[in-house]
């Protein structure tokens, strides 16, 4: 039996594999150790008020991007000089405004995560600060919690306001020379090296276009100098996965909320709020969803419920300014050229590997029936009466339910089992028995007491869609759907192709990055992409301080 149990608040979860149990009170036994057992960690793990502080670092190739390019970044949690246990890193865009205007959630293994943020079409013109943090890193310490730098984003179709001006970033800016190219002022689509001095002290370096619009590119800002405040939260240390929060205004602390994710997996959650009404499920292993569905036991009202952004909020200091955004008319084609650039670039190489952690569905079926085997008949309740004997329909004050086979002690129970649709509960069994099972796939029942939680159910009905689409169920007129992404995909990127042309590739060379990595003395060859380039090079002083060393040079037509 496979069996995941969310520790209503300490948000804990407990994974247990066995054979299938078929007696109660073995499996009762196991359950009660465990619950008891985990419900003290998460006590002690609750009282824990001087938690470790982490370390976020990132880098990124370059800081001047259009609109649709991927921002990558090379990003490292570590608590001291280990990684961190954190399971989930969060990269934003924010406006000069304070507002988010966009972010992702990618994993993080052993405090280490490659991935990207990808640039919606509908961001205006203008500079951003491109910050990235863990759950609880910026609560814990806001100067070692947040990395953050300015980047400039450019959108055809919605060019800059007009801004004040402002003194360029000076913090951070270094005069010494730790790398060079050779020759100097390289041609395009020609061969140079680069070699660097004290690697030892380097962090990251790369060699990008020059981003014109913005004197300070590649300087990453202290959070104790850019932030005035840091709004207050919770501290939920996301250690298996990503935790899920909300909130409803007024809270019965006895009700059981359930939560259900889908997207090419769906997985069934529950928790109850707490006295502030807050209510929190912890994805786990699960980490690729779109969509998300809430509903209150037995179907419900639920007023004022609502989904609180994971992301930070902060207000910015006051003389703290986003540099200017002006593009002069002169522009116009060395712009062309980089939307040029940003097309290609797209087109990358991504390879996504899979989960790390296995799902656990919950359950093993006690009879399982692949709906195309048999007779498609047209509502689920003949499908129940026709080859699923251990299942009964009956009326109940003119509405129809479902009646489980007991096979742990030959009864039968006497309530609605829990019925779900690709991990979805139905509350409505009168409407599901008249539902037309066309696009379901698969019938699982489990003719045994179902353990959720603190929740004990009269077994299971389970349908899964072809489709993970529900079967086209309508859905309950009291749940609530909401868009809400998952982690990104794990991602192996090869910065070795930033060096040189793709083989055989089906573009022109338009790269705009030409290296991305850490010191290493490699040869480079230029793209068809003239123009002025810098060698960035970030590093730590004699201090312990971050410094960035940059060195401008010209690729010749």
């Amino acid at each position: 039996m496979n069996i995941k149990i969310l520790l209503g608040p300490s948000k804990m979860i407990f994974k247990m594999k066995s054979q299938k149990l078929r007696g109660q009170n073995i499996f009762c036994a196991l359950l009660f150790i465990s619950l008891t057992l985990f419900s003290s960690i998460a006590q002690l793990f609750a009282q824990q008020t001087d938690l470790p502080k982490e370390t976020v670092r990132f880098s990124t190739p370059k800081t001047l991007y259009l609109v649709g390019e991927k921002i990558w970044f090379d990003a490292e949690v570590k608590i001291g000089q280990s990684a961190s246990p954190s399971q989930v890193l969060y990269a934003e865009l924010v406006d000069r405004f304070s507002n988010s205007v966009s972010h992702t959630k990618v994993p993080l293994e052993d405090g280490k995560s490659a991935n990207y943020l990808l640039i919606s079409d509908g961001i205006p013109s203008d500079q951003y600060l491109l910050r990235v943090y863990t759950r609880i890193s910026p609560y814990l310490d806001l100067d070692l919690g947040i990395a953050q730098q300015f980047v400039t984003v450019i959108n055809p179709k919605i060019p800059p306001k007009l801004t004040s001006s402002n003194s360029p970033i000076k913090q951070g800016l270094s005069t010494a020379v730790l790398g060079q190219v050779s020759p100097s002022n390289p041609k395009s689509a020609e061969s140079f090296q680069i070699s660097f001095t004290n690697t030892e002290q380097i962090i990251a370096s790369g060699i990008s276009i020059s981003n014109r619009y913005l004197d300070g590119e590649q300087i990453q800002l202290s959070s104790q100098e850019t932030y005035a405040s840091i709004e207050q939260r919770t501290l939920l240390p996301e250690l298996f996965g990503h935790i899920l929060e909300s909130k409803v205004p007024k809270a019965d602390t006895t009700l059981t909320y359930f939560l259900s994710l889908h997207g090419k997996q769906s997985a069934l959650y529950t928790d109850r709020a707490d006295e502030s009404g807050q209510i929190l499920f912890d994805a786990g292993g699960l980490s690729h969803w779109d969509r998300l569905i809430i509903q209150l036991e037995d179907g419900a009202e639920m007023e004022g419920l609502e989904i609180i952004s994971p992301v930070i909020t902060t207000k910015f200091k006051e003389g703290f300014e986003f540099p200017s955004l002006t593009i002069p008319p002169s522009d116009l084609d060395y712009l062309s050229q980089l939307q040029k650039a940003a097309v290609i670039e797209t087109y990358y190489l991504e390879n996504y590997s899979m989960d790390s952690l296995e799902i656990v569905t919950g359950f093993v079926a006690d009879h399982t029936y692949f709906l195309d085997d048999y007779t498609r008949f047209e509502t689920v309740e003949t499908v129940i009466r026709e080859y699923v004997p251990s299942v009964f329909v009956r009326s109940q004050d003119k509405r129809k339910e479902f009646r489980l086979v007991n096979e742990a002690v030959k009864s039968v129970f006497e309530t609605n089992p829990l019925i779900l649709i690709d991990a979805m509960p139905l509350f409505n069994s009168d409407l599901l028995s008249t539902f037309n099972p066309k696009f379901i796939a698969k019938l699982e029942v489990l003719n045994r007491e179902f353990y959720l939680n603190e929740r004990v159910y009269p077994g299971v009905l389970s349908f899964t869609s072809f489709e993970n689409n529900f079967g086209l169920y309508p859905l309950e007129p009291t749940a609530r759907f909401f868009d809400y992404l998952g982690l990104q995909p794990n991602i192996e990127l090869d910065k070795s192709q930033f060096r040189r042309p793709k083989v055989d590739g089906k573009f022109p060379d338009y790269r705009s990055v030409l290296f991305w990595g850490k010191s290493e003395n490699v040869p480079i060859q230029s793209s068809i992409l003239s123009g002025d380039f810098v060698l960035w090079i970030r590093y730590l002083d004699e201090s312990g301080r971050i410094q960035v060393s940059k060195n401008k040079f010209t690729i010749a037509p």
